[in-house]
């Protein structure tokens, strides 16, 4: 009997020594079951595929930061190349044009009667050469844009909208929890200064300018305070409803909670998108979702054929492979640690 109790009690002493070690690998085969539906939902977004990498380095550009001191005599911000790939104002629907380059765009959205441009691309470079030469290029006056809205706190989407602002007279836009990251950002040497507070939108506001309408949503993640708008769009006699997904990289930190965050936001977009009708899917970064390649194929549309852009229900899969990307992310940073 005693034999027995002291055999009971080693092979518990061994189980419970053994059992941080089975829970971090169940994490883990979590973290790699989440990886493999994300990339298999990604079959037709292979721009976002690399989400689901779980070697991948997580940054955190969202941390408060000061800047070292700017050289006398340096210029706000320094300009950088991004390759050969512009894109000047290009009307993709009736009432929207996208404009930047082949690393970060801004939307504008509405018509003569007041137009919203959607983020500010990186610099005031930028948004000198794509907003205020590049629209009157294309018959666009400036000065009927109506506010900025920015999407989410970094530099690559707020970079030239003070200076549009400034210039216009108009409002910068963002949420509350944005404006609060940004304050804590120093001068960046490709970005410049974050903007001065401005006008705060909420989840389910309404904006309207103009003609033109669009709604808020909030889906943090990305940052504390990301948005993603919803927008109706026309193509002649055809109406359809996009939704702007307002961050996508996973460059907020080893923080569990947050990819947690992150997929509950792409859950609730799914549900939005199939609530609103959603056809379109949008993002900032062409190399995320082959914005090239929808252009060239914009360009030698046919009439009466299928708008490149307009994806269908097949395009919600993007929010299974942003939900389970961040998930697997999450599970990994569990078992290793921040």
């Amino acid at each position: 009997m005693r034999q027995h109790f002291i055999f009971t009690f080693l092979a518990f002493l061994l189980s419970a020594q053994n059992a941080p070690a089975q829970q971090e690998q169940a994490t883990m085969d979590q973290a790699l079951l989440h990886a493999r539906n994300g990339l298999d939902a990604a079959t037709d977004f292979p721009g976002y595929a690399s989400l689901c990498d779980l070697e991948a380095r997580i940054r955190n550009v969202n941390a408060p930061r000061e800047r070292a001191p700017r050289p006398a005599g340096s210029t706000q911000q320094r300009e950088r190349s991004f390759g050969p790939q512009p894109i000047p104002p290009t009307q993709i629907f009736d009432n929207l044009w996208i404009l930047g380059t082949e690393s970060v765009v801004a939307f504008l959205y509405g018509s003569p009667a007041g137009y919203i441009l959607i983020d500010g691309l990186n610099n005031d470079a930028e948004a000198e050469e794509y907003v205020f030469k590049g629209l009157p290029e294309a018959g666009i006056d400036p000065a009927a844009i109506k506010a900025v809205l920015v999407t989410h706190g970094h530099g690559d989407h707020y970079g030239g909208a003070d200076l549009v602002a400034e210039r216009l007279g108009i409002d910068i836009l963002m949420t509350q929890e944005d404006w609060d990251l940004v304050a804590g950002f120093g001068v960046h040497p490709r970005f410049g200064p974050p903007p001065k507070l401005g006008g705060v939108v909420t989840d389910g506001e309404i904006l309207s300018f103009g003609e033109s309408t669009l709604q808020i949503f909030v889906t943090p993640g990305h940052t504390p305070g990301t948005i993603s708008p919803v927008l109706e769009l026309y193509d002649g006699d055809r109406v359809h409803r996009a939704l702007l997904w307002g961050g996508t990289g996973f460059n907020f930190g080893r923080f569990a909670s947050i990819f947690r965050q992150y997929a509950d936001s792409a859950q609730k977009a799914r549900a939005i998108a199939r609530e609103k009708g959603i056809d379109v899917l949008l993002s900032a970064h062409p190399r995320r979702d082959g914005t090239l390649e929808k252009l060239a194929r914009l360009t030698d549309r046919a009439p009466d054929t299928a708008h490149p852009f307009v994806s269908g229900e097949e395009g919600l899969a993007l929010f299974t492979v942003l939900e389970q990307c961040a998930l697997a992310q999450g599970a990994r940073i569990e078992v290793e640690g921040p």
